[in-house]
């Protein structure tokens, strides 16, 4: 008989390129769907997967101070990657704004004030696109994201929380007093990169590792558990969802840290192709473009992320490289040596 541990170093592999972690269950799940009984926090498994998650994470710290320096990309390639962050985000509110919803097309709001609020979103959109008065089109983003925390809870919000992440790069990157935008730019890939991290953490809680988890009803519904066709008979519904959501939650965290951020950006990038192209497979092509107005925000933000990398100030391994420094020498780093936190590489 296989331990649990046997088990999860077999599977994690496929997990991380195969699971849908990318794909919103709530987008297309009802919400007043029964879940199945989750896995228990004192089940073996989530002990096991929680051990193994926790690994994944060590190991990130560890061999992100190992993996080679990248050049910083000519500026007009950021630029341009910039943009496309901006015009696709831009889309995904116009079409999301035309479903009658709120960041998400699940999130359909009624009334005067949710008109308002889709109305708001729909102007933002444009304002994207059209690249005209940014800078308050990011504040409004901030406003409409906190409209959604009011309409829907904190938690659903956080889990579009790289929408605020979003707005701080761009309002970084709009500020017209030179002065000020010398001081703050350089925070903008960390505020998008973190707040990214968040957003994918609240999404594993939220859709597949919380006990209303609709993870289950969804494989159900749209038979994604593939491995159980592998011989993997043991890796029921339960179980995958709770790999998906480990596997979310592993590189939100990840991301949240700072450290190898591209490897885990790519890992995200492959859920998120596998996720349409699942879809397609099964004919569902309306899914699937649903998933790909959904997920325009987040391919803006891994094409910039895997071009810049982690940003420039806030990362979890210059603030221990900075605290063993100081320990060791009795002194702050010196600013732009490998110990000073704001000295790195872009």
């Amino acid at each position: 008989m296989m331990t649990v541990l046997t088990r999860l170093l077999i599977v994690a592999p496929i997990c991380m390129i195969g699971t849908g972690a990318a794909a919103h269950v709530n987008w297309f799940v009802d919400t007043d769907a029964e879940p199945l009984p989750n896995i228990a926090l004192t089940d073996p498994l989530f002990l096991g997967w929680t051990a193994m998650a926790l690994a994944m994470i060590a190991f990130s710290v560890w061999l992100d101070g190992r993996l080679p320096t990248l050049r910083v990309a000519p500026s007009k390639l950021r630029h341009d990657f910039m943009e496309i962050l901006r015009v696709f985000t831009g889309m995904s509110f116009l079409l999301t704004a035309y479903e009658g919803a709120l960041v998400a097309p699940h999130k359909v709001v009624e009334g005067v004030i949710g008109l308002a609020l889709v109305v708001l979103q729909a102007v933002i959109g444009v304002m994207l696109i059209a690249n005209r008065w940014i800078f308050a089109a990011a504040l409004l983003m901030l406003v409409l994201h906190v409209a959604v925390a009011l309409f829907f809870g904190l938690l659903p919000a956080l889990e579009y929380a790289i929408l605020v992440g979003i707005a701080f790069f761009l309002l970084l990157n709009a500020i017209e007093d030179p002065d000020w935008r010398d001081r703050l730019k350089p925070y903008s890939v960390d505020a998008l990169r973190i707040w990214t991290g968040i957003s994918l953490v609240a999404l594993a809680i939220g859709e597949k590792l919380a006990p209303s988890a609709l993870g289950q009803v969804f494989l159900a519904q749209y038979d994604w558990n593939f491995l159980q066709a592998m011989a993997l008979t043991f890796f029921d519904d339960r179980l995958f969802v709770l790999s998906a959501g480990m596997v979310e939650a592993v590189i939100g965290i990840v991301l949240i840290l700072g450290t190898t951020v591209r490897l885990a950006v790519l890992a995200l990038s492959v859920m998120m192709a596998l996720s349409n192209v699942v879809f397609i497979l099964q004919g569902n092509n309306e899914a699937a473009l649903v998933e790909f107005i959904g997920h325009m925000p987040i391919i803006g933000v891994a094409l910039l992320l895997m071009l810049l990398g982690y940003g420039q100030r806030l990362k979890i391994t210059h603030a221990f490289s900075a605290w063993r420094y100081r320990s060791r020498e009795g002194r702050h780093p010196i600013a732009g040596s490998p110990t000073d936190p704001e000295g790195d590489r872009a």
